[in-house]
């Protein structure tokens, strides 16, 4: 067998599963041969598990984040390192695991290897099925590539990029907002967000403003529930397949059913009244309710990440619409303490929450105007929109170059357009043999792939498909 060439470019959560899957299978051999593409500082960890401030936590409990087939292996290494093993660790404590476990594999085979560049193009010769990765001043070729570079560059919702005391893009926080001073006004309320006002609420400033369209912070998880489905289910939604597709109706119908079989009010799946004060409080005065239709939602993942594929563009579109929204305020809820202490710091007067916002104009300050015409000055505008998901407003690099030579097409729900096993499918060459991606790349395709667990199930199906044709 002639020796396979494999290249995979990111190593967070996607990328180290992959490695992990690799090693554990037993057709790998040393007939194959893996390069690991990323930075020094996110070897190993991905952007979203660099090093930074130790009060930027994870939102997933420590027993649901392992990397191997051990549900206990996270909490294992906490304890054989010498830290706390609490529920909720750091995210720069999450990637020294994660960079400790892919280390492990690169340690223990010969042919792992990590090249600390970040990959600035690819190209593909059609007549001998070879990928060429371009680094900084290097040039390698692959017989497969497996994309899992993590999330696409910020948005810039209110074009502001460039402009002074704009700070487009957050991370690492312990660096990029350390010197911030002024009136402060942090755009969007999702996890970047709460990020953001932890570091600087935590760092001696007074008070940090949030400012959103919304308002809307996630949900605080509440008491963990064993569930699992009883109606949503694939067998029950696929009675109703017609021409490969199944009304939207049906699967929120299917919905609608398990949460009276579970005693759940669905008037939950709405409760939001964007007014972060009195939805906190809520959750953790209601944590039985809330727990319950979180773990609910979490337990159907694999289903609704399999119905999702069969929805119509039409019912897509709709679904994403109406209904994404509320699944996903339940799928990735915050820590309880860490919105008992939100609350604090609104109580204190140290956190605002503006929201119904709608323009920024920039002068000797920014000046941000909402809905009801009014104006509040900012000295700094921190900007926590989080990514885009069309490729095509991505400045990363690589993807530029990946899109400029027809080797990728964008999904017109996010990320790159790929078959049913992950493979990328090219406007020139149709599907690409051995060029695999996942992660925040399928976003349009994979509903709720974001979690550790279901990246690592995920990256299985791509190892097996792998090593069953090659």
């Amino acid at each position: 067998m002639a020796k396979k060439r494999i290249a995979i470019i990111g190593t967070g959560v996607a990328g180290t599963s992959l490695v992990k899957f690799f090693v554990s299978d037993e057709r790998f051999n040393e007939n194959y041969e893996i390069d690991l593409y990323d930075g020094k500082k996110t070897m190993g960890r991905g952007y979203a598990y660099q090093h930074d401030d130790e009060n930027l936590i994870v939102n997933l409990p420590a027993e649901l984040m392992s990397l191997t087939s051990d549900q206990g292996d996270y909490i294992k290494w906490l304890e054989s390192n010498k830290y706390e093993a609490e529920s909720y660790t750091s995210r720069s404590l999450y990637g020294e695991y994660i960079h400790s476990t892919l280390m492990n594999f690169v340690h223990r085979h010969q042919n792992i290897n990590t090249v600390e560049s970040f990959v600035e193009d690819i190209s593909f010769e059609n007549d001998e099925n070879i990928y060429t990765v371009y680094t900084d001043g290097a040039v390698s070729k692959y017989d497969a590539i497996f994309l899992t570079n993590g999330e696409m560059s910020y948005s810039d919702p209110y074009e502001l990029k460039g402009e002074k005391n704009f700070i487009y893009n957050p991370y690492p926080i312990e660096d990029v907002l350390k010197n911030v001073k002024g009136r402060i006004g942090i755009i969007g309320s999702g996890l970047s967000a709460i990020d953001c006002f932890r570091y600087l609420l935590k760092n001696g400033h007074s008070k940090v403003t949030v400012l959103s369209r919304s308002g809307e912070l996630p949900s605080v998880r509440g008491t963990y529930y064993d569930l699992s489905g009883e109606y949503f289910s694939i067998e029950h939604a696929m009675s109703d397949k017609n021409q490969d597709l199944i009304p939207l109706d049906r699967i929120v119908d299917l919905f609608r059913k398990e949460l009276r079989a579970h005693g759940i009010q669905e008037e939950l799946l709405t409760r939001k009244t964007d007014r972060p004060e009195i939805d906190l409080k809520f959750d953790l005065e209601h944590p039985d309710e809330v727990g319950k239709i979180q773990y609910l939602i979490t337990s159907l993942e694999d289903t609704f990440k399999v119905l999702y594929k069969y929805l119509s563009r039409k019912d897509k579109t709709r679904f994403m619409e109406e209904y994404h929204e509320l699944i996903q305020s339940n799928h990735s809820p915050m820590p309880p303490h860490g919105a008992k202490q939100i609350l604090e710091w609104i109580d204190k007067g140290r956190l605002e929450f503006l929201d119904d916002m709608e323009s920024v104009e920039v002068n000797d300050e920014f000046l941000v105007g909402f809905e009801d015409k009014n104006q509040e000055p900012f000295d700094v505008l921190i900007n926590a929109t989080g990514p885009v998901s069309d490729i095509r407003k991505d400045n990363t690099l690589l993807i530029k170059n990946l899109y400029n030579r027809m080797l990728v097409e964008p999904d017109e729900f996010g990320g790159l357009l790929i078959d049913k096993y992950h493979r990328v499918i090219s406007p020139r060459y149709g599907t690409m043999h051995n060029f695999y991606t996942i992660g925040a790349l399928t976003v349009g395709s994979d509903y709720l792939i974001k979690g550790v667990t279901m990246l690592s199930t995920e990256t299985y199906h791509l190892v097996n498909h792998f090593l069953t044709r090659n």
